[in-house]
């Protein structure tokens, strides 16, 4: 090998090796230059790919299940209506006067006297007792009592006494029952506390029966 200033000459049994090296050595120098980073930009961007066609297939979940969910909300709806119709937020009590002195005109019951007494709070709603007197005919109060079972709001008699009065065909019976409503309450109150009323006093009172 002869070498001189500013000028290396190699022997030919050496140039083309050298010359493989050098080629070998800039392929990897731009792979890791270029190819290396393009390889990972395109990983990436396969994995980003993945995700957002996961997020697509589960949106197309949900956009096909929106009408069924829709109809299970509408139907959830309707019974949170029913059951607000059988036990409301407020104690209605003229409401549930009425409802018992219809049921009491339909079956010929005479109503003698209607009393709420003090309410019972539970956990999320709220018994509402109060007393009835009644008279009628033995069918009919059997009637009454059905009417009363089959109203719009829940009411369950607890307790009723009958006594007859009278003789021959003029006959009639008379008593009265112990029954009680119930009250939806938002929040739950202490089973302890006592209802008021504006004035102070416990809010029962006695509540004429219609004539």
């Amino acid at each position: 090998m002869k070498m001189e200033m500013g000028k290396i000459s190699l022997p030919k049994p050496y140039r083309l090796p050298l010359i493989a090296l050098l080629c070998v050595a800039i392929l990897v120098v731009s792979y890791f230059l270029v190819f290396s980073a393009q390889f990972q930009e395109k990983g990436k961007l396969r994995q980003d790919l993945a995700g957002t066609q996961a997020e697509v297939n589960r949106l197309t979940i949900i956009k096909n299940s929106m009408p069924e969910g829709r109809k299970q909300y509408e139907a959830l709806q309707a019974s949170l209506q029913e059951a607000m119709r059988e036990m409301p937020e407020q104690k209605e009590i003229p409401n549930l006067l009425r409802q018992v002195s219809l049921t009491a005109q339909g079956s010929r019951t005479r109503i003698k006297y209607f009393a709420p007494k003090e309410v019972q709070p539970q956990d999320f709603y709220a018994e509402l007792p109060f007393e009835i007197k009644y008279a009628g005919p033995y069918h009919s109060l059997g009637y009454f009592f059905d009417g009363v079972r089959h109203m719009e709001r829940v009411v369950q008699i607890t307790s009723f006494s009958l006594e007859s009065k009278g003789t021959g065909q003029k006959v009639q019976l008379e008593g009265s029952c112990l029954a009680k409503t119930y009250v939806f309450q938002k929040e739950a109150r202490p089973k302890g506390s006592k209802e008021k009323s504006k004035d102070g006093k416990k809010d029962e009172k006695n509540v004429p029966a219609p004539k």
